[in-house]
């Protein structure tokens, strides 16, 4: 559909690409309808539509921001240590590396040593966003004084010719409605080497992420649409992505996994997934988030995705070598 296009125009999205696009553009509708009609009959609609009114209006767009460079250059180094990759890496080209299996081994080395791009991630979300993400929660009902985050970001790496993921919306896997996606490219991206997704719920105003390291974005990814096509660019796209949710929208949400059309929310079934973060004033006046659970940094699971799905790397290595 793309018709191995690099580029992909968005003003006015091709319509023989919207036409390609539109069986699995409804599926993806009719899946995130079920499984918010499935948590309003959990939460009760009172409850539901008052907290889902608050999160469209204060949460619910999308929104870019700029990194500064000491927080990047941090993030990026924190990877590269627990990668064993060199600091002046060029993530783009990762795919002419190690005859091609220079992904493969990035991820497995992470696996063994994650502790060094853990700490500085987390410290990263605490200092950078929570505090712009409670900004936006200021004149609301309820204050923002408790954030959950992701404890652990989700790492892609999309090669020349590879595909990530078709159109979905986060609800339809389990995720809380009122999760908001902060999204970080490590490299360049753009053009069908990226994400596509609508401004609002319901737009399908389909358009790519734009930008390079530095660049970021946070959107409503739990009721939102969002797609990538095939990498048909030279390079490989490498980003980070996770999640942030207020502490009352948290609470106030049930889970519908048991009613028809509802998906189970294993994020909060059991502990690991979130990390909290409460507010605090200093004697100086300074404003801090400190994350009061878990004590301790905890181990990334399969809820992070690959590679913490691999459950034997030996099988792994086989499989890779049989190909």
């Amino acid at each position: 559909a793309t018709e191995n296009s690099s580029p992909i125009p968005t003003d006015p999205f091709p319509l023989h690409l919207r036409k390609a696009i539109e069986p699995h553009i409804e599926k993806a509708r009719i899946r995130r309808q079920q499984a918010l009609d499935a948590i309003r009959a959990a939460t009760g609609e009172t409850i539901f539509d008052s907290t889902m009114s608050e999160f469209r209006e204060k949460l619910g767009v999308e929104r870019d921001f700029c990194i500064e460079d000491n927080k990047r250059k941090l993030l990026l180094s924190g990877l590269f240590q627990s990668t064993n990759l060199p600091g002046d890496m060029d993530l783009s080209r990762i795919h002419e590396m190690q005859e091609g299996q220079a992904k493969d081994h990035l991820f497995y080395a992470l696996t063994q040593n994650p502790t060094p791009f853990h700490e500085v991630y987390d410290d990263f979300v605490r200092m950078v966003c929570v505090p712009r993400f409670a900004a936006l929660l200021e004149n609301s009902s309820s204050s923002c004084n408790e954030v959950y985050y992701q404890s652990f970001p989700c790492i892609r790496i999309v090669q020349p010719e590879e595909f990530s993921i078709g159109p979905h919306a986060d609800v339809a896997y389990g995720h809380h409605p009122c999760s908001v996606n902060f999204y970080i490219p490590l490299t360049r991206i753009g053009g069908s080497s990226s994400l596509f997704l609508e401004s609002r719920p319901g737009a399908e105003d389909w358009h790519a992420m734009e930008g390079s390291f530095g660049d970021a974005k946070h959107f409503s990814g739990a009721i939102c649409l969002h797609w990538t096509t095939e990498n048909k660019t030279s390079m490989s796209r490498a980003s980070l992505d996770f999640r942030l949710l207020d502490g009352n929208m948290y609470h106030s949400l049930k889970c519908g996994g048991n009613l028809p059309g509802g998906q189970t929310d294993v994020y909060r079934k059991s502990p690991g997934y979130y990390s909290k973060c409460v507010k605090q004033v200093l004697e100086d006046g300074r404003i801090i988030w400190k994350r009061i659970s878990p004590t301790s940094l905890t181990p990334p699971d399969f809820r992070m995705g690959f590679p913490w799905t691999v459950n034997s790397w030996d099988k792994f290595w086989r499989k890779v070598s049989s190909a």
